[in-house]
């Protein structure tokens, strides 16, 4: 796909070198005129320096002194031929414009696609990508992730980021697939223990914000019921194996692009209610053995 859309843009490029070319003919001759134009203004401007100096010449005198100067060396037909350098400069500069427009207008819908390829697709693989697409319509301007990733508010935006970002929609045909994607060999599933240690994730939650520390301080003073009750279900599953799981929890209300409301309250009677479910889902996910990663920030986010 890549290869037919360099040789498009070149055949684009070479085709309006072509016509560039054609509305360029005759420019010798054009510039031999204009060579011709400025001798005439140099004899005008001795003619008149000269005409200038002297005393007991009156002014109609010295017009007509200087209007045969002029005649003297204007070749036949100059004024016509100035006025049609000056056209065809004029037509010039609207063909290239012209050009150049046709062209941007071939490369974009090589580039995008054509409006009738953002079509939404109802495949039965994908149920969900006609629901995804409307949702995208009404709430993309919601978070500012969607413009990181290129959605702009048209249907091609959203299908691309719901395809190749997320998975709710098909691939679309005219996009650049030409590397082949590289089939990846599943990792070996690992076994998902029990934890009763909680230092590794008290360290994953991090500092500088109260509302960590209030968290932190909850995971701290509940860590021998977790660990209770990590026991206990071990046993009720009669120790059974479970696949460990790599969960990445994004706990977006305490970012500073969300402004972070909670964290100035701790300390001063604010709601605690969202610190005290963030720390229950996170203490639940890491006791229960599943490779956590903690994203407290929209760049960690991104990385």
């Amino acid at each position: 796909m890549k290869v037919k859309t360099d040789m498009i843009q070149c055949e684009l490029t070479k085709s309006a070198a072509i016509e560039l070319q054609a509305e360029m003919l005759g420019g010798v001759e054009s510039r031999g005129v204009l060579r011709k134009i400025s001798d005439m203004l140099e004899v005008i401007m001795k003619r008149m320096d000269s005409l200038s100096k002297l005393e007991h010449v009156n002014d109609s005198r010295r017009l007509e002194e200087l209007s045969s100067a002029i005649n003297r060396i204007q070749p036949a037909g100059l004024v016509e031929r100035i006025q049609a350098i000056a056209q065809n400069v004029s037509n010039m500069a609207v063909r290239v414009e012209q050009i150049f427009q046709n062209s941007m207008a071939a490369s974009r819908v090589v580039r995008e696609g054509t409006s009738g390829q953002c079509d939404v697709p109802r495949d039965p693989h994908f149920p969900d990508c006609p629901g995804k697409v409307d949702w995208m319509r009404s709430r993309w301007t919601s978070d500012p992730c969607y413009a990181f990733y290129g959605v702009d508010g048209s249907d091609c935006s959203f299908l691309i980021y719901l395809s190749e970002v997320e998975w709710f929609c098909p691939p679309l045909a005219w996009r650049n697939h030409s590397s082949p994607p590289v089939l990846q060999k599943n990792p070996p599933k690992r076994q998902a223990a029990f934890r009763t240690d909680l230092s590794a994730l008290l360290d994953q939650v991090g500092t500088g914000k109260e509302s960590l520390s209030f968290m932190k301080r909850r995971i701290r003073r509940l860590a021998s019921q977790w660990a209770t009750a990590a026991h206990r279900l071990d046993i009720k599953l009669r120790r059974s194996w479970r696949e460990q799981k790599k969960i990445l929890v994004h706990v977006g209300f305490l970012t500073e692009e969300s402004g972070d409301v909670f964290s100035p309250k701790v300390l001063k009677g604010g709601p605690l209610g969202e610190m005290v479910q963030w720390a229950d889902i996170l203490t639940a996910l890491y006791v229960l053995g599943h490779n956590l990663k903690i994203s407290i920030s929209v760049k960690e986010l991104q990385g």
